[in-house]
């Protein structure tokens, strides 16, 4: 286990999500330069889930975590060959022919995750139907049961990344599963650019259950768009601070990730150094 990971019993910790294309040591010292010590790792690729090289780089990378005093709070699954141009036919579990390699790579992730003690793990599962009667929703549900069955014998919990869905089909397909390790990994940006419920409604029904906040604004799509556009954290539509304060009401006290999904760069940095500075006031606030 990352004997870092012990840092997880901070309040509201303040991170990034940490992605693999580029070598963890420089995004680990990006995190110390922006003034913050956690991170949401993201995607593992095979280098580091599979055989000799896997190994060593897995534990190259938990050298770096103690070396710069990271903890990780969570795990995001993804998938390498996933479309996010045709999000209803190729990301996530949902779409039946890649769900069997999907769902082996899933498990083979969550056991990784578990070596570097990590007990929280996310995931875009995919455009779930809202009609039940789907040929292929038994299929799904089937398969994302036996997956939180592995998971609660992990001893770590499903966060769904929300978006894709209304709350009301979240709600039922977490009943259909019915185990009791499911999660919310709360993104209000996303239901925005998806077009989706207000925020706040998930808030409202599934509070208690959000175990993890991606720090990410957006506004709705304008006419003519299918998708909405997202936007520096506090200069959008969701009303971020307001959620803020409602989930703290609520209990929440899990980690703040800020997301910022536009190119490397200065406007990118500046971005996140903005939502640093947003979220430690919004902390401060609610002391």
């Amino acid at each position: 286990m990352n004997s870092n990971n012990a840092k997880r019993t901070e309040t509201l910790p303040i991170g990034t999500m940490v992605r693999f294309n580029e070598a963890p040591e420089t995004s680990f010292r990006r995190l110390k330069d922006f003034g913050i010590g956690y991170c949401q790792l993201a995607a593992p690729p095979d280098h580091y889930l599979y055989g000799t090289a896997g190994r060593r780089n897995t534990r190259l990378l938990m050298n770096a975590l103690e070396e710069y005093d990271i903890g990780v709070t969570s795990l995001f699954i993804s998938f390498p060959d996933q479309n996010w141009s045709d999000p209803l036919n190729s990301v996530g579990l949902t779409p039946p022919a890649t769900r069997a390699a999907r769902i082996a790579r899933a498990c083979r992730s969550t056991d990784w995750a578990k070596e570097l003690g990590i007990t929280q793990i996310a995931s875009h599962v995919g455009c779930v139907a809202e009609d039940t009667g789907d040929p292929d929703y038994a299929g799904f549900v089937a398969a994302m049961r036996a997956f939180c069955l592995l998971l609660e014998a992990n001893g770590q919990v499903l966060a769904y990344e929300t978006g894709m869905e209304t709350v009301d089909v979240q709600n039922r397909l977490m009943n259909d599963i019915g185990v009791g390790n499911q999660r919310i990994n709360f993104d209000p940006a996303n239901m925005l650019i998806y077009n989706k419920d207000d925020p706040m409604k998930l808030v409202e029904r599934f509070g208690h259950l959000v175990v993890h906040v991606h720090c990410k604004d957006a506004n709705r799509p304008a006419a003519g768009e299918n998708q909405g556009r997202e936007v520096r954290l506090g200069t959008g539509q969701t009303g971020f601070p307001d959620l803020f304060r409602e989930l703290y009401r609520r209990g929440y006290r899990g980690p703040l990730t800020i997301e910022r999904e536009i190119d490397p760069g200065s406007e990118q940095d500046g971005d996140i150094r903005h939502a640093v500075t947003l979220l430690k006031k919004l902390k401060e606030e609610v002391k």
